[in-house]
């Protein structure tokens, strides 16, 4: 089935229905979201495809919108009662002013909670606008390297304080790319300007002061010193986990632990020929037995073991994929080699 551009969806309508109630809080939903919205293409020669209102989001609770103080493009996550309590409860935590100044924090700090006057129990969370960790590939050995100290300093800072976010992989894990892509993205078309009018200009990770974040709190656990730290709750999108498969209760940190070692050999350590490095680690995390498995701090202490003995002199080195073709290597070396270029005459 075709989806006819000119009407919202189900999900798009509530977001109209509620965009002055936003707009009241501070936060402007795109044109397509107005109430009196009329397709911006009818009546002309203008093919949908390159107007900025035919475009809907990827998931139907999260759209992203304008801060009117400061005009920024944020994030907007409408959660619903069923899971408002516990994720509201471990984010407001984790952005408590204590808690915030801390630089291994690496969770999502959200900017407020604003309670859906529309549907009970329900509320929009907002947070800055993020891009994949991924989105666009990594080009060099040292945004590899940096990627994993930000990830396990969060890892270790959310166990530090109790918290087991249990659904750490990829999806969930995103960047503040503003260093990197200074002119920003359009929030859905994310290889496109704000304005949907050119391509999304970015540099390199290693030209860029980017942060890493945790995001997504909805089957997060949080204990308390001294609280018995097994539960027997089976959601997340990782499943290999052994305890997981036998469906038998289980530390939730130890999870943790498995999913991030899953993440960083999956795109990591199997895709790039050059981090023969990570192997030590990335077993240690993913050791059948939790019991073997590494606590965050012993992660943490181990990877900083491996980074001192990196030569520095690689972190500038390209990234070679597995099974990388002669006129593939070509390319990509020459391309690499007049970033180089320009860095160095940059410098």
């Amino acid at each position: 089935m075709v989806y006819d551009q000119t009407y919202r969806n189900t999900s798009e309508t509530r977001w109209s229905n509620n965009y002055y109630f936003l707009q009241g809080k501070g936060y402007v939903l795109r044109p397509r979201y107005h109430p009196d919205w009329t397709a911006s293409w009818l009546g002309t020669d203008r093919n949908e495809d390159y107007c900025e209102d035919s475009v809907i989001p990827n998931l139907p609770h999260i759209l992203d919108a304008t801060q009117r103080t400061t005009g920024q493009t944020v994030c907007i996550k409408w959660i619903r009662q069923a899971y408002t309590e516990n994720e509201r409860a471990i984010c407001e935590y984790l952005r408590s002013p204590q808690l915030s100044l801390d630089p291994t924090n690496h969770c999502v700090p959200v900017i407020e909670f604003i309670p859906d006057p529309s549907f009970f129990g329900a509320c929009y969370l907002v947070m800055p606008l993020l891009r994949p960790f991924d989105d666009p590939e990594f080009a060099v050995i040292g945004e590899v390297v940096e990627f994993i100290q930000q990830i396990l300093d969060g890892l270790q800072f959310m166990h530090k304080h109790g918290v087991a976010h249990r659904d750490c992989v990829g999806v969930n894990i995103m960047m503040d790319a503003i260093t990197m892509y200074t002119n920003g993205w359009h929030p859905i078309r994310r290889s496109l300007s704000p304005e949907f009018t050119d391509a999304a200009h970015h540099c390199d990770r290693i030209d860029a002061d980017v942060k890493y974040f945790f995001i997504d709190f909805g089957i997060s656990a949080r204990f308390l010193p001294g609280q018995h730290r097994i539960i027997s709750d089976l959601r997340g999108r990782e499943q290999r986990p052994p305890e997981l498969v036998a469906g038998i209760p289980h530390n939730p940190f130890k999870i943790d632990i498995a999913i991030i070692g899953y993440l960083l050999d999956d795109n990591f350590y199997k895709i790039y020929a050059d981090l023969h490095f990570l192997s030590p680690l990335i077993n240690a995390l993913k050791a059948d037995d939790p019991a073997r498995r590494p606590s965050a701090e012993e992660a943490l202490a181990a990877w900083n073991t491996i980074r001192r003995v990196i030569d520095q002199a690689k972190y500038y080195s390209r990234l070679r994929k597995h099974g990388e073709t002669l006129s593939e290597a070509l390319l990509n070396s020459s391309l690499h080699a007049f970033k180089g270029v320009k860095r160095l005459v940059a410098s």
